[in-house]
């Protein structure tokens, strides 16, 4: 067989510059398992761009050209010398197995075969725990067409061996005509050994859509099959789109070990005579059920490493929830709790979206991979999503899709039934349906009541300085339960602060009926050190898991802050409109008295670039801190977290627009550390319609402690109540 490494150098450069122009994200995994040895890739199949990707990578990153199967219908006319080009062998070929066989002895070619024979639109790979795939009407299991090849080679290979060892050349000459070998070559060939190597190539999006490939067809290709545009609208968006590719290498498996298993074949090798009827292993017994039993192994390993993205699991959830309507909080609490064990079974391959904070699905903030699900669900009338509640389009999931268009017609199936083969992840899918919604409630608050405390303990137990960091007591979270009551307040506490801050007025409103929750700001009631490396995106986050206790705790709730926690809690109520029943803010800091906070960007670039310069000498870290309630607060404040804290006050003020529930703005008249003018503004900024405001006098800041806490105390109780009532 002759390649053309000329054209293949060609499309190299033409996918190369493909990737780069459509954005895709090309991610490869287990390299590091490719041997240095003949080996024969089987891989999925689900697009054609698996044809021409799979070469690609081939060339790209081993430096090899490579021979595939291909369909016969793609060898006719102009396109079968291009075919013959680029290593592609025919399935119609009387002589593809020598090919093969000739290109695995040598080493000269890797092999590239697609298991399952032909594109798997469905994805629908395992029915009845037996691995089927549809094929022209029924559903058959996969070729072990790629195992018989290896299983010869290997076969062939072993031969030869014992051949070599006794010196028998006419054999061996006999052997090497059969499949252009060079006898000379013998003791190259015998030396290697042949490997399968699993490959998984998944996708992350899949979406069915018009696009500039599917457009142009329907306007310049007459008579276009139904087919042919649904493989455009599906595999268009994948190459003219930001895409990732996520390709998973799997562990080699040798050959060798199969065949040397099996007694009979043992015996063929030492037979001088078994040479001449290689052609007629596939009929015997033995071969066939070493053939099924390497077939199952590699089909095992390919699914095995699906990467599995947010959609797989959305998908799959979605398409086995039992009732057609449900609750949107209760659909992201069930993948929440998914990933959560995808993360605790450790499965190997995972999209990198999953590595990232998943809480967002429960804190009603922004899920970028949840909202362009729900989206593109609604858009294509899978769903329907008004006020909270999701409504499965019964004629879509019910009715039997063609298996040329199922991508197009339903997606979600298809999405769903490739993560069929992950047992260990959709078993447990499979039970946590049965789970009422009262449970899941229980388990996504005892996982967040867990996680705050395990945070403060680990980070306690990090920072701890002897004689500075202040008792456990002092900076740990608490939830102040009231068992009869539905209502609660979520507590925020201030720079440098630390859970006790709030505790009188916590325990003023859990007296009156309130569940608590005191939350702990990442970076506090530890040490300095601690709160020097965190972001304010670190704060924001430790009250989203405050509200994710609070919001499977009870039914209706508000959120208090004080100093920054009140621009926190400000914050939060902007990006969640309407989910609040009152919002209010204590001495929030939109204007700061102190001289750290206006130098604090010039003090950190200047830091940085002493670190740049590995230059600890003039660094400026920490400036002395004079705290109002010393057994609190840090008496050392990190230039770095006022440098946060100035971002997270611009950051509240650029949303104070977009608060809409009710507000009560308290400020102290004569407040040493927030200009008190920042009330006011806060005030004529905020969106809400139903707003008050209150003026305390006192010449401290820390009102909800001394002078002017119980004033504080009895009006939030009286603005709480107005929003609470009948809880």
């Amino acid at each position: 067989m002759k390649i053309s490494e000329d054209l293949i150098n060609i499309i190299e450069l033409a996918v190369d510059t493909l990737i780069k122009a459509a954005g895709i994200d090309l991610r490869l995994h287990g390299m590091e398992n490719i041997p240095d040895q003949p080996v024969i890739y089987v891989v999925n199949h689900f697009t054609r761009l698996e044809t021409v990707l799979m070469p690609y990578i081939i060339k790209k990153h081993f430096k090899k050209y490579s021979v595939s199967l291909a369909h016969e219908s793609f060898f006719s006319g102009r396109m079968k010398e291009f075919m013959d080009n680029v290593g592609a062998v025919s399935t119609a070929d009387p002589d593809k197995n020598k090919i093969f066989i000739h290109a695995l002895l040598t080493g000269k070619y890797p092999v590239i075969i697609f298991p399952e024979g032909q594109i798997i639109k469905d994805k629908k790979i395992i029915e009845k725990g037996k691995y089927l795939v549809y094929n022209a009407g029924i559903r058959r299991p996969p070729h072990s067409g790629a195992a018989r090849i290896a299983l010869l080679t290997a076969f062939i290979r072993e031969k030869l061996r014992i051949l070599h060892f006794r010196k028998d050349k006419a054999s061996i000459a006999r052997i090497a005509s059969r499949f252009d070998l060079q006898t000379e070559d013998v003791e190259k060939i015998i030396d290697k050994e042949t490997h399968v190597i699993p490959v998984n190539i998944t996708y992350y999006p899949v979406r069915a859509r018009e696009n500039a490939l599917s457009k142009f067809a329907r306007k310049y290709l007459s008579n276009i099959s139904t087919r042919l545009l649904e493989e455009l609208e599906v595999e268009g968006p994948i190459m003219l789109g930001k895409v990732d590719i996520d390709v998973n290498f799997g562990k080699p498996i040798p050959v060798k070990n199969y065949i040397r298993s099996k007694w009979t074949l043992k015996r063929m090798i030492a037979d001088h005579r078994a040479d001449l009827h290689i052609e007629k292993f596939k009929d015997l017994s033995a071969f066939k059920k070493i053939c099924v039993a390497l077939m199952k192994d590699y089909m095992n390993a390919i699914y095995s490493m699906t990467t599995v993205n947010h959609d797989h699991i959305m998908s799959y959830i979605l398409t086995k929830y039992r009732k057609e309507s449900f609750s949107e909080n209760d659909f992201k609490k069930r993948i929440f709790l998914a990933i959560e064990h995808l993360r605790q079974i450790g499965l190997p391959h995972c999209h990198t979206a999953l590595d990232k904070n998943q809480f967002y699905l429960l804190t009603d903030d922004y899920h970028e991979k949840y909202e362009n699900f729900i989206k593109e669900a609604a858009e294509a009338r899978y769903i329907r999503r008004e006020n909270g509640v999701i409504t499965k389009n019964s004629a879509r999931f019910s009715v039997r899709s063609d298996f040329h268009t199922i991508r197009r017609d339903n997606i979600i199936e298809v999405l769903g039934n490739e993560i069929e083969p992950l047992r260990s992840l959709t078993r447990t899918i499979d039970l946590q349906k049965f789970l009422p919604g009262l449970l899941v409630r229980w388990k996504v608050r005892n996982t967040f009541l867990k996680l705050d405390q395990s945070l403060f303990e680990d980070d306690y137990r990090q920072y701890y300085l002897p004689g500075e960091s202040k008792p456990k007591h002092i900076g740990e979270p608490f939830f102040l339960r009231r068992f009869f009551s539905s209502k609660g307040v979520i507590l925020v506490h201030g720079y440098m602060a630390a859970p006790e801050e709030i505790r009188p007025l916590a325990d003023y409103l859990h007296q009156n009926g309130y569940n608590v929750y005191g939350v702990r700001l990442r970076g506090h009631g530890t040490a300095p050190e601690d709160l020097a490396v965190r972001s304010w995106e670190k704060w924001y986050h430790s009250v989203g898991r405050a509200y994710i206790i609070m919001k499977n705790s009870v039914k209706t709730f508000s959120i208090a802050g004080f100093s920054m926690g009140a621009g926190l809690a400000l914050l939060q109520a902007a990006n969640k409109p309407g989910r609040f029943a009152s919002v209010i803010s204590i001495n929030a800091p939109l204007q700061l008295r102190s001289v750290t906070s206006k130098f604090s960007p010039f003090v950190v670039a200047w830091n940085t670039m002493l670190t740049k310069m590995n230059v600890d000498k003039w660094k400026m870290e920490f400036v002395e801190n004079d705290p109002e309630n010393g057994h609190i607060n840090y008496i050392r404040n990190p230039v770095r977290g006022a440098y946060e804290l100035g971002k997270l006050m611009n950051r509240v003020e650029n949303h104070l627009s977009d608060v809409v529930d009710p507000c009560l703005i308290i400020q102290a008249s004569n407040d040493p550390v927030v200009n008190p003018l920042s009330g006011q503004e806060i005030f004529n900024k905020i969106g809400a319609t139903e707003k008050e405001s209150l003026i305390v006098q006192a010449h401290h800041h820390g009102i909800l402690r001394g002078q002017g806490a119980e004033e504080v105390q009895e009006k939030v109780s009286a603005f709480l109540k107005e929003y609470h009532s009948g809880q």
